[in-house]
């Protein structure tokens, strides 16, 4: 085995976190909802982050938005 093993979780950090999953899910479904042509490869690219990264929205967001940042830089 490999890595440090985790501290569990207290109950309120527990409660924060399924929060955060449960917003991050919230608008990965509004995101990929949309019907824009132009946001398409983005749908594509949120996509993917999600299905990289089971049972993490949080994560899978985060990486999609660091990729979005990027390829397009202001």
């Amino acid at each position: 085995m490999t890595g440090n093993p985790r501290t569990p979780l207290s109950i309120s950090e527990e409660v924060a976190l399924l929060d955060l999953q449960l917003q991050a899910m919230e608008i990965i479904e509004e995101i990929l909802s949309g019907a824009d042509p132009r946001e398409a490869g983005a749908r594509a690219s949120l996509s993917l982050f999600v299905d990289r990264n089971p049972g993490q929205p949080q994560r899978a967001l985060l990486l999609h938005m660091l990729s979005i940042r990027r390829t397009n830089p202001n």
